[in-house]
């Protein structure tokens, strides 16, 4: 049996604030990336340049309430490298920062988190997690609602911003799972 290649690649972001309208940001980028076949990673990583059997990126690595990252995970195709799959995640983090991102796009971020926010509200437990969690992660419950007003503000140049000041090289950290038959042939050859 062999490991999977994985690929996780980090990038330092700033604590949970509320107030700061960058965290919504940061989870409209993720939504854009991630959320569904739509999104971007999955249309460059998976279905078309087939380097990704799964791409996702995130902004909650160990969570959001304190500083962390914003972390980009992939699982490499069989037959193809983490060199290859980080090329191609690189390539997408560049479109972000050099394209603005169409309306259409950030329109569908925008109706994808009222729906979430609406289906996690509508039963006892989904509002009590919900609820909850904002509470204990802002102090006050009401900034769920906050939350999704700051979200519908996201611009194109935001996106645009905080990519660019993101996803830079010297706030970058990067691990790599290798199957141990390459691990070990990339030892011995050094």
């Amino acid at each position: 049996m062999h490991a999977q290649r994985v690929i996780m690649i980090g990038y330092h972001k700033p604590d949970i604030e509320i107030m700061d309208p960058d965290n919504a940001v940061f989870d409209a980028i993720s939504s854009l990336l991630s959320e569904g076949r739509s999104s971007r990673l999955y249309r460059a990583l998976v279905r078309d340049k087939q380097v990704a059997v799964q791409a996702e990126g995130f902004p909650g690595l160990p969570g959001v309430k304190y500083p962390g990252l914003f972390l980009f995970y992939v699982v490499t195709a069989p037959g193809k490298t983490n060199d290859a799959a980080e090329k191609a995640i690189r390539e997408e983090i560049n479109r972000l920062i050099s394209e603005k991102v169409s309306v259409e796009e950030l329109d569908g971020v925008k109706k994808r988190a009222r729906a979430n926010m609406l289906r996690g509200l509508e039963n006892n437990a989904g509002m009590a997690m919900g609820l909850g969690q904002t509470q204990g992660l802002t102090g006050d419950w009401r900034n769920v609602f906050k939350r999704l007003e700051n979200l519908n503000a996201v611009t194109a140049e935001d996106v645009q911003r905080v990519a660019k000041a993101t996803f830079r090289d010297p706030n970058k950290t990067v691990a790599l799972i290798e199957p141990q038959e390459e691990a070990t042939k990339a030892g011995e050859s050094k």
